[in-house]
């Protein structure tokens, strides 16, 4: 029962059970650490897709797939990329694994970040990243200002990203333009300068536009010419005016006999401009002014004909001479009625 054999089973045994425990360690401490060539979403094979290119998630192969698969990530999977020559590094997400092999197509924004151009190598590394709680963001231009609700906006576009890393600059796309907006700082800050914001809850907070300064500074501008008027009073022209009233016409006037021209009184006009608004007229209600003093005729006057009122008054007259029946003169009359025997 205790022989040779029943040991030597024991001992196999111990040795698979060594073999799954360090098989499992390894996997546990393995990471998805790949270098492909990078190149912008715009160059993908098919239908343009503007969702991913302003976003922050890329598309890798198919057998990163499968090598993710067998290691033991977390999930949303997220990933370290960084361009080792020139030792710039960002964050961001994966949206398919459709690439080609040996490819991996980042959004543009992203690439001018790492300073990478088509066909450079990139360095992809999967990672843990922990969710944020507060970021603050810079718009690049006062054109976001234009934006109604700028929030609700933000809100829609954040859902094609999934980390946001300071001092990175990315794009959304609304209404057919294109905003570039700078994440200032974020909330918890590690050595890495990186959140995640993936289902969680994000207290957004903004800096002023680029320009904003010189937007206000131009608008101030405009509103003190705007209220001093034209250009008439930019260049103070009714001074010019009074000066010139003074200046011009010095000299006296002379007749073809030698005699002195008489001095007439010039009207000052200006004085007119000078003189004050006659005060508002308040009556009390019930009141009527017609600019002239109104006397209201009284009942006797009214009934009393005017002679001279009704002139060319008189009788009609006909050329066909009148006839006279029965000792009845009308004027105008009609003849006899004639008698109808039925």
């Amino acid at each position: 029962m205790f022989g040779g054999s029943f040991f030597s089973s024991d001992d196999d045994g111990f040795s698979m059970m060594s073999q799954l425990r360090s098989a499992f360690h390894n996997n546990v401490n393995q990471r998805f650490d790949t270098r492909y060539r990078c190149y912008p979403v715009a160059m993908i094979p098919g239908e343009e897709r503007p969702n991913v290119n302003y976003g922050g998630k890329v598309i890798l192969p198919p057998s990163a797939l499968e090598k993710l698969s067998r290691l033991n990530v977390s999930y949303p999977m997220l990933f370290d990329f960084e361009n080792e020559a020139a030792e710039k590094k960002t964050h961001g997400g994966v949206l398919e694994f459709i690439a080609e092999e040996g490819r991996v197509y980042l959004p543009y924004w992203m690439m001018t970040t790492l300073s990478l151009e088509p066909g450079d190598l990139v360095r992809v590394i999967n990672t843990d990243i922990a969710q944020g709680s507060y970021v603050k963001l810079q718009p690049q231009s006062v054109n976001f200002l234009d934006i109604t609700d700028h929030r609700a906006v933000l809100e829609n576009a954040l859902r094609n990203f999934s980390t946001l890393t300071k001092s990175d600059i990315f794009e959304i796309l609304y209404n057919d333009q294109v905003y570039q907006i700078k994440v200032i700082d974020v909330q918890p800050d590690d050595s890495r300068h990186v959140v995640s914001v993936v289902e969680t809850d994000l207290v957004v907070d903004f800096d002023p536009p680029i320009g904003y300064e010189e937007s206000l500074q131009k608008n101030k501008q405009q509103n003190i010419a705007g209220v001093q008027g034209t250009m008439v009073t930019k260049i103070g022209y009714d001074e010019l005016v009074r000066q010139g009233d003074s200046n011009l016409m010095k000299g006296t006037g002379t007749k073809l006999n030698g005699k002195e021209v008489a001095e007439v009184p010039k009207i000052n006009l200006l004085d007119v401009e000078k003189q004050e608004c006659p005060a508002p007229l308040i009556l009390p209600l019930g009141t009527y002014f017609f600019g002239y003093p109104y006397k209201a005729p009284s009942i006797e006057e009214d009934s009393k004909k005017d002679p001279n009122l009704f002139k060319f008054e008189g009788a009609g007259t006909s050329l066909r001479a009148s006839r006279k029946t029965n000792g009845t003169m009308g004027k105008g009359s009609s003849d006899d009625p004639i008698d109808i025997d039925a």
